[in-house]
């Protein structure tokens, strides 16, 4: 039996693991889903590993700026057992947090948004209908989408909490944007898995 043979045998038992979710929570599914994240875990720490550490190696002025400051970090987290040293460790903890926000949120603002009000502006009445028209629904699925997050209400003489009469019209439109997008991710993600599946059972039983 070749490489081939047997990558394609796994890949196959786990595609029906994976599958197996459909008939309920089982061991066959729990092992899947442990394999896949052991296999990214140890492909995001290889892959840090020879982009960050090894490069930062190679300088012994970057070891102190970068390198050591991590391995500080790293052994403030094993401190957490013990109670008298908590502290510490949630430092380190709210530093964590607090770099992976900021990445989090300049990741968003220059991947997402920033391309999105760039398109947005690019609006022109002498385009087609069609591109206009998309154009249009894309400015006003972004607004009302990021104004369906805008929590502010008022009490009414009832007692009862309320959105104002401007986001009580503005938030279900935005909602359902939102219900449609989650839509089509959740439906693109059957689709990709069954195209998957379909692919390798005509491998197993096709000519």
């Amino acid at each position: 039996m070749t490489l081939d043979n047997i990558g394609f045998w796994i890949s196959l038992t786990l595609t029906l693991a994976v599958f197996s979710y459909l008939l309920g929570d089982n061991m066959l599914y729990r092992l899947a889903v442990s394999i896949f994240v052991g296999l990214v875990a140890a492909f995001t720490t290889t892959v840090t590993t020879q982009s960050i550490i090894l490069p930062l190696l190679e300088d012994a002025t970057l070891i102190f700026i970068f390198l050591m400051p991590a391995v500080v970090l790293a052994l403030l987290l094993f401190l957490k057992p013990i109670r008298q040293l908590r502290i510490l460790t949630n430092i380190a903890l709210g530093f964590l947090i607090a770099v992976g926000t900021a990445a989090a949120v300049v990741g968003a603002v220059r991947g997402t948004l920033i391309p999105l009000v760039a398109d947005t502006a690019q609006i022109s009445l002498s385009d087609d209908p069609l591109t206009l028209f998309s154009r249009v629904v894309l400015v006003i699925g972004v607004a009302t989408s990021l104004l369906y997050f805008n929590y502010s209400a008022r009490q009414t003489e009832e007692g009862e909490i309320e959105r104002g009469r401007i986001m009580s019209v503005i938030a279900p439109i935005g909602q359902g944007f939102i219900v449609v997008t989650l839509g089509a991710l959740y439906g693109a993600a059957i689709l990709t898995s069954l195209t998957i599946l379909t692919g390798q059972l005509d491998m197993l039983f096709g000519s």
